[in-house]
């Protein structure tokens, strides 16, 4: 298939209330990342970031934190290339 860029797989722990506001604001700026909501019960969210941009999608995250926006986010792994597979 030849070189290409892959994106990296965040699975993200989340106060439940925020996933709307967490998949608006990424949604608004859609080239950098999506969300998925993996399960919305445990608050469990996926965010599936556009190559080169990790950097601008954790400095997104970092601005809903410290902003006070959402309450909890914590990175708990990183899903890689066999998100699909789980």
């Amino acid at each position: 298939m030849g070189d290409f860029l892959k994106g990296r797989n965040l699975v993200c722990e989340v106060d439940v209330k925020d996933i709307a506001f967490i998949n608006a604001i990424f949604e608004w700026y859609h080239e950098i990342a999506t969300v998925r909501t993996r399960d919305r019960k445990k608050g469990l969210i996926e965010l599936w970031i556009a190559p080169d941009f990790y950097d601008e999608a954790m400095k997104a995250v970092d601005w809903l934190v410290k902003g006070g926006f959402v309450k909890k986010f914590k990175v708990v792994k990183e899903v890689g290339d066999d998100w699909w597979r789980e």
